[in-house]
């Protein structure tokens, strides 16, 4: 079974580091490789095939557990049809020659028509795999939602508790802030009583013992007139 893994994975990338900070070299293809891939979607997509990829994300590149999962997924379903495997295999064993890639493609479609392989079978199997590799791409994309509700959504909402807690401290602190002003008030009022009441404390005594004096200043001269005139 490993060896049918690790033939697959041959057939896609040139080498692959188990560490996944080294860099992953993957096929070159030049720009008549290319045209000949747009030419086969095109041929795909006419037979009603999902013409709408993943999108690579931004900053992404090749991971070696992803890339595994990817052509375990690819090598469970080979049992079914490996006519585009194969044909990769023999585009593989011209890369020693020097040949362009539009040579070698036409080489390894003659090697594959004489296997009994026309070109509608050959799409028909690309657009197999392309379909395996599509279903592994919605599964991930719901194993990410659900990542996002469980792990990203669930913060979400807890930042929004948190915030929500946040916002009635704030008002507490404000009717706290109230309440000291208030208070402040309060306690500038009563200082105010108090100075009047202290005030009017204060002359009451004055007054008092101005007329004690009085008074007894009388008495006083009073006792002295009663000594000296009789």
């Amino acid at each position: 079974m490993s060896s049918i893994f690790g033939k697959i994975k041959s057939l896609f990338i040139q080498e692959v580091e188990l560490d996944d900070n080294q860099p992953i070299k993957e096929e070159t293809e030049d720009k008549d490789m290319e045209k000949d891939q747009k030419h086969t979607e095109r041929d795909i997509n006419k037979q009603g095939e999902k013409s709408e990829g993943h999108q690579k994300a931004v900053g992404g590149r090749p991971n070696n557990d992803f890339l595994a999962i990817l052509i375990t997924a690819m090598q469970e379903a080979s049992r079914d049809d490996a006519t585009y495997l194969e044909f990769k295999q023999n585009i593989k064993s011209l890369r020693h020659l020097d040949f362009d890639d539009k040579t070698r493609y036409e080489t390894a479609f003659a090697i594959a028509t004489n296997q009994g392989v026309d070109k509608q079978k050959l799409l028909d199997s690309a657009a197999f795999y392309k379909k395996v590799l599509d279903k592994e791409g919605e599964k991930f994309e719901t194993t990410l939602e659900n990542q996002r509700q469980n792990r990203v959504d669930a913060r979400k909402l807890e930042i929004k508790n948190i915030r929500d807690q946040i916002f009635e401290k704030q008002n507490e602190i404000e009717k706290i802030k109230e309440e000291i002003r208030l208070l402040e008030e309060q306690i500038s009022a009563e200082k105010e009583g108090m100075n009047e009441n202290r005030n009017r404390i204060e002359k009451t005594a004055s007054d008092f013992f101005s007329s004690l004096e009085f008074l007894r200043s009388k008495i006083v001269k009073d006792i002295d007139n009663f000594n000296k005139y009789l």
